[in-house]
């Protein structure tokens, strides 16, 4: 990816937009896992892009629910099977393009430069699922000497808005024993407010492609490709 430069300014004034729509991680509602979303858009006749598949668990896992929906992978690791390993590669629309454990691994510029690239491959009204370490966790970014870039919620959804897109809402992501989950949820969530240590490892971004950015013209195609 080109070394994209970044109007700070501008994601400065979109950090705050997202700031005031969501004020406090501790008002975005807590799920148990990735599939807790991915379910909900998994449907018969849905097309699904996973960026950085890696092992593609998550092929596994989401055709377990729903075993009629077109699934492709996108991962520059050619020891790995994948669909494409180049994004400028990837072909067609997708209802939901989703990436965990991925955008920490870029610099912000490279980040914004592969959101604004998953915009072609996104179907009007698509919808893009991004997972990162939750900075508000003690440890759960800083135990990986991969990761680039930190991001508190805010400001993943603010270089989302600077990419093109509205964000629709967050999700943490904390699983445990019934009883640890509901000791945590019910009880020690004070001493961690407190703390602003969060328990949750993981933050969910949920966008859809922003009005005003939806020109962005018709998906590649690879040469020679029958234009599927």
């Amino acid at each position: 990816m080109s070394d994209l430069q970044i109007d700070w300014s501008k994601l400065y004034a979109a950090r705050n937009t997202v700031s005031r729509a969501f004020p406090s991680i501790w008002r975005i509602p807590v799920i148990k896992k990735e599939m807790d979303r991915l379910s909900r858009h998994s449907r018969p006749g849905a097309a699904l892009l996973e960026v950085g598949a890696g092992d593609r668990r998550f092929e596994r896992k989401i055709k377990a629910v729903c075993p009629d929906v077109s699934y492709q992978s996108f991962d520059i690791d050619r020891s790995t099977r994948q669909d494409y390993y180049d994004i400028d590669d990837i072909e067609g629309r997708h209802d939901l393009v989703y990436a965990f454990e991925v955008i920490e691994h870029l610099t912000p510029a490279q980040g914004v430069e592969m959101l604004r690239k998953l915009k072609r491959n996104l179907a009007p009204g698509g919808t893009l699922l991004l997972g990162t370490p939750n900075l508000y966790h003690p440890h759960r970014y800083f135990g990986d000497l991969t990761h680039v870039t930190p991001y508190k919620y805010e400001e993943l959804g603010a270089l989302l808005v600077v990419a093109g897109y509205r964000v629709e809402g967050f999700y943490r992501i904390f699983n445990d024993s019934f009883v640890r989950r509901a000791l945590r949820l019910h009880f020690g969530v004070w001493l961690h407010r407190w703390l602003s240590i969060d328990f949750a490892h993981t933050v969910l971004v949920e966008a859809k492609v922003a009005p005003e950015a939806e020109d962005a013209g018709p998906p590649p195609t690879m040469a020679g490709s029958d234009g599927r």
